[in-house]
């Protein structure tokens, strides 16, 4: 098999467009569907034994939402990176799907059209808007709103903040556990949760970032240690 195969997990209540989708992106010499799924638990069980690359995640799910799904899915399989689907064009599922940690975001209308490129889009590590949808993207910037990196950084836990600006600053894991009083290893835990989180792959893209985004020097640590 190709080593540069995209692994994908397609997650959809609707059996037509489950079959559909196997076959347009099985058809890609570069793709190929390793599971499918129809509900909440079965979308988690699948991510955490098949770890795939990329994880087409429909929002709306029986008795669950896949907004609610999406931060489970990236706590079980922390490579993978997940394409939102939806029929809905609000913008603020839009921001919800950005803040929780999506790559992608794109309309059900529009699959035939985009779905390819925007997973090929998503990784190589950029992320993924329906054009559809910038013009209230744009206005909301105008008016002083955040932007997605922004709300890329914002859905990071303190924790995560914390270690991602120590690393930025060129501290080792065990300098940053020691400032935070956490191991080495919880550090590396939450660099790879958060790097995955961010779409970045090295340290002087975590640099470039965290310049982008004008952010502190340092996130204060705790008071003292825990109990």
């Amino acid at each position: 098999m190709n080593n540069e195969m995209i692994r994908i997990l397609v997650v959809d209540d609707h059996p037509v467009l489950l079959s559909g989708l196997s076959l347009l992106l099985n058809a890609e010499p570069d793709m190929e569907v390793v599971g499918a799924a129809d509900s909440g638990p079965k979308a988690l069980a699948l991510a955490k034994k098949l770890q795939p690359d990329i994880v087409l995640l429909d929002i709306s799910l029986p008795e669950t939402s896949g907004l609610l799904l999406l931060p489970e899915i990236l706590r079980q399989a922390l490579q993978t990176r997940v394409l939102m689907l939806t029929m809905h064009e609000e913008h603020q599922y839009l921001k919800e799907a950005l803040a929780k940690g999506a790559k992608g975001f794109i309309l059900k209308k529009c699959l035939d059209v985009d779905l390819l490129y925007a997973i090929r889009s998503v990784m190589r590590g950029q992320i993924y808007i329906h054009p559809a949808m910038m013009p209230d993207i744009l206005a909301e910037q105008e008016k002083g709103a955040a932007s997605p990196e922004e709300m890329l950084w914002l859905s990071l836990s303190n924790r995560e903040q914390q270690v991602m600006l120590g690393v930025a600053m060129g501290f080792t894991g065990r300098e940053i556990g020691k400032r935070h009083f956490l191991s080495e290893k919880t550090v590396a835990t939450y660099r790879s949760r958060a790097m995955t989180k961010l779409g970045l792959e090295t340290r002087a893209e975590l640099v470039e970032f965290v310049a982008r985004q004008k952010l502190p020097a340092v996130c204060p640590p705790p008071a003292a240690p825990p109990l």
